[in-house]
């Protein structure tokens, strides 16, 4: 149930200097350039609170409150409704839309999060 959506291509023009010195550097380090790249892209996206891996997340209000600042640039939901989310209040379906839309989470994990949450129980991860 908690899949984030498939990958995304992203095509690099780089200039050849800089490929070939890449191609030194992963060697270096034993690791492809697709992966060092993904690595180094996804520390700077944690490190910088724009995204929390999805499948760590057992409470709407917690995906919420980790991603918060995105949801406050990437939505139309207001700062107050964002604040009653976070602090478990029920989320309307509209809102659900826009919390997985915004942080490129498959709806139904989203959804299905605030169903848990409202039974009482723990949303599981796959």
């Amino acid at each position: 149930m908690a899949t984030p959506k498939k990958h995304k291509r992203l095509n690099l023009v780089l200039p050849e200097w800089i490929h070939r010195g890449l191609k030194r550097l992963v060697a270096d380090e034993g690791v492809t350039i697709q992966s060092w790249i993904e690595e180094t892209i996804k520390a700077a996206v944690l490190e910088g609170g724009y995204a929390t891996p999805p499948l760590n997340y057992h409470s709407l209000a917690a995906l919420v409150l980790d991603n918060y600042k995105v949801l406050q640039e990437e939505t139309t939901i207001t700062e107050s409704r964002l604040e009653a989310i976070a602090a478990g209040a029920v989320a309307s379906e509209a809102d659900l839309v826009r919390i997985a839309r915004a942080l490129d989470l498959e709806e139904e994990f989203v959804m299905g999060l605030a169903q848990q949450e409202a039974n009482g129980g723990l949303a599981k991860a796959s």
